[in-house]
């Protein structure tokens, strides 16, 4: 693995900023709680017995770490440390402050009820960070996928496939998730996280924002990463310029995000598909 001096500076300074916050979160969360007004973390579904619930947490945030690494390796190897880390960090940061914007819209009413995550070891700000590893894992191997169906420099296309993909993973895996506390060890339990939103269109039981949120954040983000790796290793961009536009384009993302899915769920689903549910086609969920 060949690291310049460049990797170096930026590696020091973008995971120093990420373990730090991440610090900082997770000892907001189990230890004032109620300076963020976290939710009761007895919602969350425990698959453990009570005893071995901070084993349950370890296990979860291991196991997202240890996949994230490999595929991260993998990443290394294929696109270089520098192209590999603007994915990884990018995919924690991106999808963390996105996610943050409609929960804590939603927590202190800045937006409509929204949703929230019920339990987690590690935290990036409201979000489990196996949340975000598990979001980076599936991004990239959507995107995998998608390169191999179009030319690479076709970064649209790309995107747009790597969307869709994530999408038709997501519309089963989000049911599953949320629905998790029907076979908890703990009374009273919930899903991982919890839909609050009221008089909007649900499919399979989550509303049809979460599914256009999916597949905005990863087009979004996607096509980002593709633009600033063509113009690397075309020579145009070096790591410097492609480091600023990366992370200088996330706030302008992000606000594309919140614009986007904040419009279509006021001027579009309430008026128009509100209090309508799309069954899952098998049993019930």
């Amino acid at each position: 693995m060949d690291i310049d001096d460049f990797d170096k500076k930026y590696a020091i300074i973008i995971y120093s900023i990420l373990i730090l916050t991440i610090t900082f979160f997770t000892i907001v969360h189990h230890l004032f709680p109620w300076i963020l007004s976290v939710p009761d973390a007895n919602l969350g579904p425990y698959l453990f017995p009570e005893n071995l619930r901070l084993f349950e947490l370890i296990f979860w945030d291991s196991t997202a770490i240890i996949l994230s690494t490999i595929l991260y390796h993998y990443m290394i190897k294929k696109h270089g440390f520098w192209l590999a880390s603007l994915f990884l960090t990018g995919s924690v940061i991106f999808t963390g402050l996105e996610e943050c914007m409609w929960i804590y819209g939603g927590r202190f009413g800045w937006t409509y009820p929204t949703y929230f995550f019920t339990k987690a070891g590690l935290w990036f700000f409201d979000i489990p960070v196996y949340t975000c590893l598990g979001w980076f894992i599936l991004a990239y191997c959507c995107v995998f996928i998608a390169e191999k169906l179009t030319e690479q420099k076709k970064v649209i296309l790309t995107a747009g496939l790597g969307g869709l993909f994530a999408v038709m993973v997501d519309l089963w895996i989000d049911p599953l998730n949320v629905n998790l506390g029907e076979i908890a060890l703990n009374t009273g339990a919930k899903g991982n996280w919890v839909w609050e939103m009221t008089n909007t269109l649900d499919i399979f039981s989550i509303p049809f924002m979460n599914f256009l949120g999916w597949f905005l954040v990863i087009f979004l983000f996607a096509a980002l990463w593709g633009k600033v790796r063509i113009k690397f290793e075309n020579n145009e961009w070096d790591k410097k310029k492609g480091t600023l536009i990366f992370y200088g384009m996330i706030p302008l993302l992000l606000l594309t995000c919140l614009i986007t899915l904040y419009s279509v769920e006021m001027f579009i689903i309430k008026p128009f598909f509100a209090n309508i549910n799309i069954p899952f086609p098998v049993g019930e969920l």
